[in-house]
C-alpha cells in the first residue's frame, strides 16, 4: 500500500527551521504560514521555550516538519538553555528562514553565515511590514540584501501579505537532491562493514521491520556500497534457523 503524505515519516520530511529574535513574529509568522494555530502568540517576549515541531502538507513543498525556535538573544541562564535547544534543532534544518524585524541585525547576519557554513539554503525575511512604511520596508529590505546577497522576502504574519510569495521562494530554494539522499548520509563508503542494530518495535507485527529499517536496509542493497560483504543487523532475540534464512539478502544478512 502506497504511503500517504500524512503517513510519510518525520525523516523524510523537508525539515523548516524559523528563527529569529524574540518577539520577532516567529509564532505568528509560523501560524499564518501554516494556516493553523501551531504555536501560542503572546506579547511578552521568550512565550516560545523548547523548539516546536509540527509535522503537516504544505503546497507546494509537500510533506515537511516546521520548526518554531526560541529566540536567539534570549537572555539569562534560562535563555542561554533555550538557545542551546536552537542550536540543535538548527542542526535538524534542511531549509532556514531567519526572521528579520529592524536595522540592526547583527545576530541575524551571524546566524545566516552559520547556515551558509553549513551549505543550508535560507531565505531572509523581513516580517511585520504592516509595521512600516514603504520607505522604511524598502531601506531595511536593501540592508538585508546588501548584507547577505539574497532574495528579502517581505511579509506580514499579521495581514498574510507575502507568504504565498515566499512559499513559491522556498519551492525554488530547496536543496538540490533532496528526497535523494541517504539515510546514513555519508556515513557509510564502498566497502565499508556495517553493523546495523535494528530492535524490534513493540508495535510493529511480529519479525517486521519498520519503515527506516527497510529503507535502510534497501537502500544499501541497491547502493554501489553492497558488494558480497557481510553487513549484520541484530535485531536482538534469538531465533530459529528457519527466520534467520527469512533475513538473509543479497550482500547483507540479518544476524537476529
Amino acid at each position: 500500500m502506497a504511503v500517504t503524505l500524512n503517513e510519510t515519516p518525520s525523516a523524510n520530511r523537508l525539515h523548516i527551521g524559523i528563527f529569529g529574535k524574540t518577539n520577532s513574529g516567529k509564532s505568528s509568522f509560523i501560524n499564518a504560514f501554516s494556516e493553523q494555530k501551531v504555536s501560542i502568540v503572546a506579547d511578552v517576549a521568550g512565550t516560545t521555550t523548547d523548539p516546536v515541531y509540527k509535522a503537516m502538507e504544505i503546497y507546494p513543498l509537500g510533506p515537511c516538519v516546521l520548526i518554531d525556535t526560541a529566540g536567539f538573544d534570549d537572555k539569562g541562564e534560562l535563555g542561554a538553555l533555550r538557545i542551546e535547544k536552537t542550536e540543535l534543532a538548527a542542526q535538524k534544518t534542511d531549509l532556514a528562514i531567519i526572521l528579520f524585524c529592524e536595522e540592526e541585525m547583527s545576530q541575524e547576519l551571524k546566524w545566516y553565515r552559520y547556515f551558509k557554513e553549513k551549505n543550508t539554503p535560507v531565505v531572509p525575511v523581513l516580517n511585520k511590514t504592516d509595521l512600516y512604511t514603504q520607505e522604511e520596508k524598502e531601506k531595511i529590505a536593501h540592508l538585508i540584501q546588501r548584507n547577505t546577497k539574497e532574495e528579502v522576502c517581505l511579509i506580514s504574519a499579521k495581514t498574510g501579505e507575502g507568504i504565498r510569495n515566499l512559499k513559491e521562494l522556498l519551492a525554488r530554494s530547496i536543496p538540490e537532491g533532496y528526497g535523494n539522499r541517504m539515510i546514513t548520509g555519508d556515513l557509510v563508503d564502498t566497502g565499508d562493514l556495517v553493523l546495523l542494530v535494528m530492535p524490534q518495535d513493540i508495535q510493529a507485527p511480529k519479525g517486521r521491520l519498520i519503515v527506516p529499517q527497510v529503507q535502510t536496509l534497501g537502500q544499501k542493497m541497491s547502493g554501489n556500497e553492497c558488494d558480497n560483504r557481510s553487513v549484520s543487523v541484530s535485531l536482538g532475540k534469538s531465533r530459529s534457523t528457519s527466520e534467520i534464512n527469512h533475513y538473509r539478502l543479497a550482500g547483507i544478512f540479518l544476524c537476529i
